[in-house]
């Protein structure tokens, strides 16, 4: 997936994942998820970010994740939901950042990738107030997610997580909802497992 193009960008803002394995999610120390297979679907708001000069400040892109065995090994499966209110410049930014051809995080993300399936335009929107998370992806994806609080009622956190710097910590959550709906493949309902949720920042 990732290819030779390197310009210049740089993203930051918050992500959420929902995943069908039981809170917290084995897959960041290397085990098997739940029934051998991984059924994720995850989303980026951008707050600040420009990619050659277009501005993508306050758009919201999605992936929908399906992989058998260790996470960690590849052979991914993807869906790509890029935010309908992104421009055509900016929806061809989205897609060089999240599909691994503008370098940075996403581009040793792609690596691990074996194929993406389509690529979808959708209305996005997203929330986080107080711990809890709240995505919809038009009529394909719906998370609602909490954190969950860990020793002495303080936020439970893992680090590192591949979708973060080395600086930064991701919350560990549990969703209330975690649905996806849109091909026989990328189909799933897996409310109250795992959701992991923070701030990001992506650079070339």
């Amino acid at each position: 997936m990732a290819g030779d193009t390197q310009n210049d960008w740089s993203i930051s803002g918050e992500f959420v994942e929902a995943c069908n394995c039981s809170a917290p999610c084995q897959c960041l120390w290397n085990e098997a998820p739940d029934d051998d297979e991984c059924t994720a679907a995850l989303f980026w708001h951008i707050d600040e970010g420009v990619y050659e000069g277009t501005d993508l400040s306050d758009l919201t892109v999605g992936v929908l994740l399906y992989d058998q065995g260790l996470l960690f090994e590849g052979g991914w499966d993807l869906v790509v939901l890029v935010d309908e209110g992104a421009s055509d410049a900016q929806a061809t930014a989205l897609e060089e950042i999240f599909m691994g051809r503008a370098g940075g995080v996403m581009g040793a993300v792609a690596e691990l990738v074996e194929e993406v399936k389509d690529t979808a335009v959708v209305p996005i929107t997203y929330d986080r107030e107080n711990g809890h998370l709240s995505v919809a992806a038009g009529e394909i994806v719906a998370i609602e997610a909490d954190a969950i609080d860990g020793f002495e009622a303080a936020p439970g956190e893992v680090s590192p997580h591949p979708l973060t710097v080395p600086s930064m910590t991701a919350n560990t959550g549990k969703s209330t909802t975690a649905t996806v709906s849109f091909d026989d493949e990328f189909a799933w309902d897996v409310s109250g497992n795992n959701s992991y949720f923070g701030e990001f920042e992506y650079g070339a």
